[in-house]
C-alpha cells in the first residue's frame, strides 16, 4: 500500500515540476499589429555610451538595414525619421554557425527580450538544427513599438544563409528582400 502511495506522490511531483518548467520557458511576444492608424516612424536611438562601430563591413550592413527599413516605411506612405514619430523601429541581428549564436543589439532598444530571442534562435538553429554541413546564417528581428504607449505593436523576422564575398549591391538586395519579408505582415 505504501509503494502505491509513493508512486502516486512521485507522479504528482513529476507532473507539478513539468508545469513549473514549461511555465518558466521563454515566452516570446510575437504581436502582429498593422500600420493602420499610424503616420510616421523612426529608428530606435542607439546607446550613445557604446563605442562607435568601426568595422567597415558591420557598419555597412547596419547602414543597409537602416536604409531598407526607411524605404519600406516610405513606400507604404509613412513618414520616416522624425524624433516625434508615432512608431519606433528596432532591429536585432542574430548570427549563427554550428554550435554558436551571437547577436548585435545596438539598434534593438531595451526591455524587449533580446537575450531570450537570441537563446531561442540558438536552440532552434544550432541545438535542434539538422544541417549536417558547416553553415553561416543570419537573421533579423524587426520590432515596431508605439512611441506613446511603449507597447510592442509588431514583431517580424527573417533569416537566411550568409554569403561571403558578394558585392554591396547583392548584399543590399538580399537585405532589402529580408526586411520586406520581416515587415510584410505589418503593412497588410
Amino acid at each position: 500500500m505504501v509503494s502505491w502511495a509513493m508512486k502516486l506522490l512521485k507522479l504528482a511531483v513529476v507532473a507539478a515540476l513539468a508545469v513549473v518548467v514549461t511555465s518558466c520557458g521563454p515566452s516570446i511576444e510575437m504581436p502582429k499589429g498593422t500600420s493602420k492608424g499610424y503616420a510616421s516612424a523612426r529608428l530606435t536611438q542607439r546607446n550613445p555610451n557604446l563605442p562607435a562601430i568601426t568595422d567597415p563591413t558591420e557598419k555597412g550592413i547596419h547602414g543597409m538595414i537602416q536604409n531598407s527599413i526607411s524605404k519600406q516605411f516610405a513606400a507604404k506612405g509613412l513618414a520616416y525619421g522624425a524624433g516625434d514619430a508615432d512608431l519606433v523601429v528596432g532591429y536585432l541581428v542574430i548570427y549563427q554557425e554550428p554550435g554558436m549564436t551571437t547577436s548585435y543589439q545596438e539598434y534593438f532598444g531595451y526591455g524587449r527580450s533580446a537575450e531570450e530571442l537570441t537563446d531561442l534562435a540558438h536552440v532552434r538553429g544550432t541545438v535542434e538544427g539538422k544541417r549536417p554541413d558547416f553553415f553561416r546564417q543570419a537573421g533579423i528581428v524587426v520590432d515596431v513599438i508605439d512611441r506613446k504607449t511603449n507597447k510592442l505593436v509588431y514583431r517580424g523576422f527573417t533569416k537566411g544563409d550568409v554569403v561571403k564575398g558578394v558585392s554591396d549591391f547583392t548584399r543590399a538586395t538580399r537585405i532589402n528582400a529580408g526586411i520586406a519579408q520581416a515587415l510584410a505582415g505589418f503593412f497588410r
